[in-house]
C-alpha cells in the first residue's frame, strides 16, 4: 500500500513499536501517545484544514513579499533571498500536505499543526484524536494499533518530523538526519525504514512537500534566527 501523509506513515511505525515491545508494550504505547512537552492542543478545533484561506496560502504570501520587498533582498545575478517566519513556514508545510489527496482527511480531523525553528533544524508536527484518524485506508495492524491508543485513555496523538530539509526539484525535501517524533519517542530514518520496510528515499519521496509555484525557480533552503530563507532565481 502506498503511503503519503505523515499521520499515516506514523500509524505504521507505533505497529512497529508496538509489535517489538513484548511484554513492555504498554509502556510503549503510553511513551508514543503521551505530548511532548511543547505541545498545547487547541480546544474544539475544527480541524487543521478548515481554518485554511486560500487567500493566505504559501503560493499568496510568497507573492506578497515579493510585490512589497518585506523580507526579500535580490543577491544579483537574477538571484533573490525571501525570509519567512515560523508561521509562514507551517502554512508552506501545511499548503504542501493540503495537495495530498491522501492527507486531505487527516488534515480535516487534526486539532493542530505547528512549526518551530531552531537554529538550523526545524520541526513540524500535527496533533490529532486517533480516534478520529479515517481508519477505513489503514492495514488491520494500524486499525488494532489505534484501537490500543484509545484504550489505554490518551485522547491526543502527536506526529512530527525534525530536521534540516533540503530543496530539490521544487520539492522539500528530508535531509538524512531527520527524525520523526511520535509522542515523546523519537525515531531515525533507520528505525522507520525497520518499522515501515520503507527505503530511507522512499521516506523521503513520500514526506516532501512541494514549494509554492511563484514564477521563481525555487532551489535553496536555509534556517538562521528562529526563520527560514527560501531562495531562487527569478525569470
Amino acid at each position: 500500500m502506498k503511503v503519503k501523509p505523515v499521520l499515516i506513515v506514523g500509524t505504521v511505525i507505533l505497529v512497529g513499536l508496538a509489535a517489538g515491545a513484548g511484554a513492555g508494550a504498554a509502556y510503549y504505547w503510553m511513551q508514543a501517545t503521551a505530548l511532548p512537552p511543547a505541545v498545547e492542543i487547541a480546544e474544539a478545533t475544527p480541524g487543521v484544514l478548515a481554518t485554511h484561506r486560500p487567500n493566505a496560502n504559501a503560493e499568496a504570501v510568497i507573492a506578497q513579499k515579493l510585490a512589497s520587498g518585506e523580507g526579500v533582498r535580490y543577491e544579483g545575478n537574477n538571484r533573490v533571498a525571501i525570509t519567512l517566519s515560523e508561521p509562514e513556514v507551517n502554512q508552506l508545510i501545511l499548503d504542501g500536505l493540503a495537495q495530498v489527496p491522501e492527507a486531505q482527511s487527516v488534515l480535516q480531523s487534526a486539532q493542530g499543526m505547528s512549526t518551530t525553528i531552531q537554529g538550523q533544524r526545524v520541526r513540524s508536527g500535527i496533533t490529532l484524536n486517533p480516534a478520529n484518524l479515517p481508519t477505513e485506508s489503514l492495514p488491520p495492524q494500524a486499525q488494532r494499533a489505534l484501537g490500543m491508543a484509545n484504550l489505554l485513555g490518551n485522547n491526543s496523538l502527536y506526529v512530527g518530523i525534525e530536521g534540516s530539509p533540503r530543496v530539490e526539484n521544487g520539492r522539500l525535501m528530508l535531509g538524512d538526519d531527520t527524525q520523526v517524533q511520535v509522542g515523546r519517542i523519537n525515531l531515525t530514518l533507520a528505525d522507520i525504514e525497520r518499522a515501515t520496510g520503507m527505503s530511507a528515499d522512499q521516506i523521503s519521496q513520500t514526506l516532501s512537500v512541494t514549494l509554492p509555484q511563484t514564477g521563481l525557480t525555487l532551489d535553496g533552503l536555509e534556517f538562521t534566527d528562529g526563520a527560514a530563507i527560501l531562495r531562487g532565481a527569478m525569470p
